[in-house]
């Protein structure tokens, strides 16, 4: 809703309008603009529907549009003799109200060819949003046009607000801790685009409620100060007592309030993270700040080693280049308080320009930490502001992620990141290069596009050198600057590379297959809602509320019937009910699917089998793992089908196995959980033939709970005799790994080699396993080192 000339004093229409009219009275102009932007939106997935994405595009281009409405009010009354305030704002008001009613009519008459979610599921947001923008861009559009004569000067004035809001917000963006904002011109911003869960939050409500209180004390103070030719006045001094001063004292407070706003969670700071994160581990090259009585408090000097060890790696990959100064970590207890204190949720972020990266607890080593570590690494070689693959306007996101992902390669049990890109290349879903090495890397599913930039990057590394990387991360991707010829010959020699390789099976093709099928949020247009639901639904059985569940699980069905996820959650809701025919009917209308994944259909294999158990139908549950099992998966997935088989084959097992993995306990929760799982595992040390499977279980759990000295224990009785009596090779290798983790946080490293030479004797293991015992074998190293 941009603005554009002032209206004359016979500029309303008195009939029809004419195509005259449209071109010369500025609020036709408006409305054909904002029916014109609105068209063009809906071409755009997402974005072109009413929600997150569509009022965050609206609302500064509505705050605009209020401006310019404000400011022409004031001009045409003043050509038509004068108007009191109230009649500028009802004019106004209802400017706005057409111009909204336009832009909210536009994504619904977009439902005939852009799907929605829900076609009015976003309504509170474009209330929240471009409505409540217009508004206050009113309001400052009156000060404006009453500050100035001359249409430009007074459009300025009344951006004032605006430009000095947005300089904030973007200040606070670069210089604090913080990855969201709210802003009175602008709406919410939720940041990171992998954080589906986005909604009308109390705060923003709050927030709302404060602008708007903001620009009561705005209009108040024009009542008190317009005079005659809807010009400011000096106020007499009584006036000035009476009226003045107490709106110079609200003004006083509305400006408290916006300088504190970390404290009602309008933004956040460094002070408001470290009343929370308030204990502090400094190393040579990090600054770690974590909450006392935690996970990683209990672990914080394992955790401290391994950011140094992230650190030598990264320095030794990049030749010998390292950040200037110390890096800030923050370690959140959860996703939930990384989400509440700083904005991103399910996502670990980094700042290169601030050396900080925001993590939430992971059982050691963190899986993600040396990613985020070498997007500050990276800063060495980025542009001077961001230190990111920048160059003038140019922003290259496919090299910031598969720049790190390549430095800090992750594997997927037996596939390293190079055996990843070739899965999706049989798959093909193999992306090309041109087509995400730019904005468009953020088009794909961030599975694909990680994978894909980051395997690309590596080989890159790995067969010239990182002197070209560094040209080319500079230079946010100009490949003939940095390696001498364009991207097209290098990305065939890449595809090539991995065609020679080989080492996939066709079995790891089908395994890995699910985890590439999820596509990304801009091609779900449900993302957000599906995710909202998520979370009624978690609430909703946390609360014993499982009807509410059951709905929930059926409306996300009913959106997102290709997910078998939802289906399976269905089931899982029935039979915490015990409504086992109900939940076995769901089943096998998921199982009718001939496109599910392997794994998808071992999924469902395995929720009927526990239904089963359940039930005590033992032969029918062990036919139903018999047949998961034989399907390509995850080897965590085998383990826990195999731990399911054997409550069915071993009936002096059944109930504590069942107890262990509580698949169907209405009543369960995190603690209750946590001590029914040891108690299980303790019974099944005295329970034969389960002795060493409850003491890798007993084991694992004290592990994840961050107690190596305890689990280390109950690993090494797991493990005797080499494991022999644990049930399967993928529970010794698993033992091993957990017993491994143990011995490296104890500092034990002559133990630590010999289970990482019992891993090491595996035949022919694939590339996979060996990326992770080198990367072990240098971890133990560094850790024995430091210990000196």
């Amino acid at each position: 809703m941009p603005h554009d000339a002032p209206p004359g004093p016979d500029a309303t229409p008195r009939g029809p309008a004419s195509l005259r009219a449209v071109v010369f009275d500025p609020r036709w102009r408006r409305r054909a603009l904002t029916a014109a932007i609105g068209l063009a939106l809906t071409l755009l997935p997402l974005v072109g529907t009413l929600g997150y994405e569509h009022a965050f595009v609206l609302a500064p281009l509505a705050s605009l549009g209020g401006i310019a409405v404000g400011v022409d009010a004031v001009h045409g009354a003043r050509a038509r003799g004068g108007a009191t305030l109230r009649t500028l704002l009802e004019h106004g008001a209802r400017e706005l109200a057409v111009l909204l009613a336009i832009a909210f009519a536009m994504p619904l008459l977009g439902q005939a060819w852009q799907r929605a979610c829900e076609p009015l599921g976003g309504v509170g947001f474009f209330a929240m949003g471009p409505g409540v923008c217009a508004l206050l861009g009113l309001v400052a559009g009156l000060w404006g046009g009453v500050l100035a004569n001359r249409r430009g000067r007074a459009l300025l004035l009344g951006a004032l607000p605006m430009i000095a809001c947005t300089g904030i917000g973007l200040w606070r963006l670069f210089a604090e801790p913080v990855v969201f904002a709210f802003d009175p011109f602008w709406g919410y911003f939720s940041g990171s685009v992998y954080d589906e869960a986005v909604a009308v939050t109390a705060t923003y409500g709050w927030f709302r409620v404060y602008n708007l209180g903001v620009a009561a004390i705005a209009v108040l103070a024009l009542a008190a100060w317009l005079g005659p030719g809807l010009r400011l006045r000096a106020l007499p001094a009584r006036e000035t007592a009476l009226r003045g001063v107490p709106l110079l004292l609200l003004a006083g407070v509305a400006a408290a309030v916006g300088l504190q706003g970390s404290r009602f969670g309008f933004t956040a700071d460094l002070a408001s993270i470290e009343e929370v994160l308030s204990q502090r581990r400094e190393t040579e090259h990090f600054v770690i700040l974590y909450a006392p009585r935690s996970a990683d408090a209990r672990s914080i000097d394992a955790i401290a080693i391994e950011h140094e060890f992230a650190w030598a790696q990264l320095r030794e990959a990049m030749g010998g280049r390292e950040p200037d100064g110390k890096v800030t970590s923050f370690v959140f207890a959860n996703a939930e308080q990384k989400r509440r204190l700083m904005g991103a949720g399910t996502v670990q972020v980094a700042a290169p320009w601030r050396r900080q990266i925001y993590l939430d607890h992971r059982p050691f080593p963190h899986p993600v930490l040396h990613h985020e570590l070498a997007h500050v690494f990276g800063a060495t070689v980025g542009d001077a502001i961001f230190g990111v693959s920048r160059e003038g306007l140019r922003i290259n996101v496919g090299l910031i992620e598969g720049f790190a992902t390549a430095m800090a390669p992750k594997e997927a049990e037996r596939l390293d990141l190079h055996d990843q890109a070739l899965v999706l290349r049989k798959l093909d879903k193999l992306p090309a290069m041109a087509a995400i090495m730019g904005p468009g890397f953020l088009t794909k599913s961030s599975q694909i596009a990680y994978t894909a930039a980051g395997s690309f990057c590596l080989w890159l590394v790995q067969t010239h050198g990182f002197e070209p990387m560094g040209v080319l991360y500079g230079s946010a991707g100009d490949f003939e600057r940095a390696y001498g010829v364009p991207l097209a010959p290098l990305e065939a020699q890449w595809i090539a590379f991995l065609d020679a390789r080989g080492g996939v099976a066709d079995d790891d093709v089908a395994a890995a297959a699910q985890r590439f099928k999820r596509r990304s949020v801009f091609e779900r247009p449900c993302a957000h809602r599906t995710a909202e639901l998520r979370g009624e639904i978690d609430r909703a059985t946390a609360r014993g509320r499982l009807d509410e569940a059951i709905d929930g699980w059926r409306e996300l069905c009913r959106l997102e019937p290709e997910q078998t996820e939802h289906g399976l959650g269905l089931a899982q809701a029935l039979a915490l009910q015990r409504r086992w025919d109900e939940a076995q009917q769901a089943l096998v209308g998921l199982a009718a699917d001939d496109d599910l994944t392997t794994t998808m259909r071992a999924s469902v294999l395995e929720r009927a089998g526990d239904v089963a158990l359940a039930r005590g139908a033992l032969d029918e549950a062990a036919r139903a793992y018999a047949e998961a099992m034989a399907l390509p998966q995850s080897e965590q997935r085998l383990r826990l089908l195999q731990l399911r088989t054997l409550a069915s084959q071993q009936a002096s097992l059944r109930d504590l196995v069942l107890t262990y993995l509580s698949p169907f306990d209405p009543d369960d929760d995190e603690l209750t959980r946590a001590v029914t799982t040891t108690w299980a595992a303790s019974e099944l040390t005295r329970t034969p033939p389960g002795e060493a499977l409850g003491h890798y279980l007993l084991g694992r759990g004290l592990l994840n709970a961050e107690r190596p000295e305890a689990a280390e224990r109950e690993l090494a009785r797991a493990l005797r005799d080499d494991g022999r009596a644990l049930p399967s090779p993928e529970f010794v290798r698993a033992a091993h790994t957990a017993r491994l983790e143990a011995l490296v946080m104890l500092g034990r490293s002559d133990d630590a080699r010999a289970e990482l030479a019992a891993l090491r004797r595996e035949p022919a293991p694939p590339h996979g396993y060996v990326a992770q015992w080198d990367e072990w074998d240098a971890r133990i190293a560094f850790f024995e080192r430091w210990a000196r």
